[in-house]
């Protein structure tokens, strides 16, 4: 029994001197991660409301048909310019054919237009030449006339001789009076030919712009990428119906950043330029270095859809976040692995 309550006693004390020891190192360890974390939080900022960020592009259809060919899988690196999807472009192809077709016409009028002026130019460089010589025939037969109504005079001619050169020159004159009246009518005519040449020039230029508009329309057919990334989930087939305006389907930039909604109390220690450490939920034991390239001229909640209105009466002051953007230096390879959305942790070094 004595043997028994000893043993008992010894283990009794060994038990309270363990206890003693635990609770020594617990207060130990509390008291020197308190003064860490006092002297930690006092050189340093970090906020654990902090996300990568991507640019995720919608591709829409800007156009109205029926899908020919998806040339795309899920999930899929694509470089700007690759071809994602074919739209069936036979009736936008028909379209570009006929406004050709009037553009064609149309120019075949303005040539026709412009034939017309040097046509009736022509006629008129002619008349002109007509009227010299009728003009120089009237001349003539008015000397002539003159010469015979002396010679009547003098007895020296018959009246008969006389009223034939007068015939003649009447006649002349009639027809130095018709070259006049034909001149006049040809310029007329040239000056409305030439008045056509304008409207039909523009007329080319409405063709054309509408046989434009269909081969952008045509080359609306061919959805590529807009730049350099990863496509989403594929929700369209081949065969499929879609509408102008309806989201095809998403595409995420290489280009990466973090988004850090800081306290207010916090910007006083960041800067652009700065230097800050980053930790990545997914990607354990390792770091990454960042730099902030810019701080938000307002709070997130100012760039709300329904931003807070504080002159209702209600006022609860709450410690707003400030959005900062970081820029991950790419030379680690782990950044690869990050992704859009992914929770990050940012610490910034008092500078």
């Amino acid at each position: 029994m004595y043997l028994m309550a000893n043993k008992s006693k010894k283990t009794s004390q060994f038990f309270h001197v363990f206890v003693k020891l635990v609770a020594t190192g617990l207060i130990v360890s509390g008291v020197v991660l308190g003064i860490w974390f006092y002297v930690f939080n006092r050189n340093n900022e970090e906020t654990n409301d902090a996300q990568i960020e991507q640019y995720v592009t919608p591709i829409m259809s800007r156009i109205t048909g029926y899908v020919q060919e998806v040339r795309y899988e899920e999930n899929q690196f694509v470089h700007k310019g690759d071809t994602l999807l074919l739209i069936d472009n036979r009736e936008y192809k028909s379209k570009l054919d006929a406004a050709l077709a009037d553009v064609a016409l149309a120019k075949q009028n303005s040539v026709v237009a412009e034939k017309n002026v040097a046509t009736t130019a022509s006629t008129a460089t002619i008349g002109e030449a007509q009227l010299k010589a009728a003009q120089t025939n009237l001349w003539k037969t008015k000397l002539e006339y003159q010469r015979y109504k002396a010679l009547v005079s003098e007895d020296a001619a018959t009246e008969q001789q006389l009223e034939k050169v007068n015939a003649d020159y009447q006649a002349a004159q009639a027809q130095f009076q018709e070259m006049k009246n034909r001149i006049q009518m040809a310029n007329l005519s040239t000056s409305q030919a030439a008045a056509n040449v304008p409207s039909v020039q523009t007329l080319i230029q409405a063709k054309q712009a509408l046989a434009d508009n269909a081969a952008l329309f045509l080359s609306y057919t061919v959805i590529t990428a807009p730049y350099d990334g990863w496509v989403g989930k594929k929700t369209i087939q081949n065969g499929q119906l879609i509408k102008e305006g309806q989201a095809l389907v998403a595409i995420v930039s290489k280009e990466k950043w973090i988004t850090a909604n800081f306290k207010e109390t916090q910007l006083e220690y960041l800067k652009v330029g700065q230097k800050v450490t980053v930790e990545a939920d997914a990607v354990s034991g390792s770091d990454f270095v960042g730099t902030i390239s810019s701080i938000s001229p307002a709070s997130g909640a100012r760039f709300s859809l329904l931003p807070p209105d504080n002159a209702t009466g209600n006022f609860v002051k709450i410690e707003q976040r400030i959005p900062v953007k970081i820029k991950l230096d790419e030379n680690n390879t782990k950044v690869d692995f990050l992704r859009a959305g992914m929770n990050v942790k940012v610490i910034a070094e008092h500078s």
